[in-house]
């Protein structure tokens, strides 16, 4: 069956933070919740929300996307994951710092990622803004399955656990200093590894030169349907609010 979507509704609606917690030491889950978050139609992993952050008073209010990692309708308790840079941009400057109580605003949802059931294989790869979509989509895929994920994150302490049905396994990459998904081992690793390319679908995202580069590889070098690859540009050097 073909992966993608068809585009979802646009609504847009405001949420209260309930929850803030630290998934790892780069990576910070806010909790929000509304009931008006129940009119978004949240129905595939991946899917992406636009979230838009409180300001000074008489400041535009700045929208980043970010993927929904979890949703809960019957409590309309929608989780997001913010992987930290360590930078001063708005989402991470807000996320880092972001407490019960304060209103934000959500707009979406987008479209996800339809699991190809017809798959033998999956290839999921990603930097650590991706993360929170492959956790999503790997708890989606059925038993019978196997799947591969290589996922750069900056060490061992980001590491996560996967919870799925599918024969999962997984390469964690360390960018050290470096911000993941920029350092070129992403493109290095999937040259040099043994992919399960019969059958299979790809799930890409990250930094956009890391995906477009990947993905050169796996359709040209590798000879994968360009309808097999899901290819998602998160974020661009030096560009804010990259995300389509």
């Amino acid at each position: 069956m073909p992966f993608m979507l068809p585009k979802t509704p646009t609504f847009r609606c405001q949420a209260e933070v309930i929850d803030v917690g630290a998934t790892t030491p780069h990576m910070q889950r806010v909790s929000i919740a509304g009931g008006a978050l129940r009119q978004l139609t949240i129905d595939s992993p991946a899917q992406w929300v636009k979230l838009f952050f409180p300001t000074a008073p008489g400041v535009a209010k700045a929208g980043r996307a970010y993927t929904v990692r979890r949703w809960d309708p019957a409590h309309a308790v929608m989780d997001i994951e913010f992987a930290l840079h360590g930078d001063h941009g708005p989402a991470s400057r807000w996320a880092a710092g972001a407490r019960p109580g304060e209103i934000v605003e959500v707009a979406g949802p987008r479209r996800g990622h339809c699991i190809n059931t017809d798959a033998r294989n999956y290839i999921l790869i990603g930097d650590a803004t991706a993360l929170p979509a492959i956790a999503s989509i790997l708890e989606h895929l059925p038993a019978g399955m196997r799947a591969q994920a290589f996922v750069e994150v900056v060490d061992e302490a980001e590491h996560q656990p996967f919870a799925t049905k599918a024969a999962l396994d997984t390469v964690w990459l360390h960018a050290g200093c470096e911000v993941p998904g920029t350092t070129g081992r992403l493109e290095l690793e999937i040259q040099a590894a043994d992919l399960a390319t019969q059958d299979c679908q790809v799930w890409l995202a990250g930094e956009s030169f890391m995906v477009r580069s990947v993905r050169t590889h796996l359709a040209v070098d590798r000879g994968i349907p360009e309808r097999a690859i899901d290819a998602k540009a998160y974020w661009k050097v030096g560009v804010a609010d990259a995300r389509g």
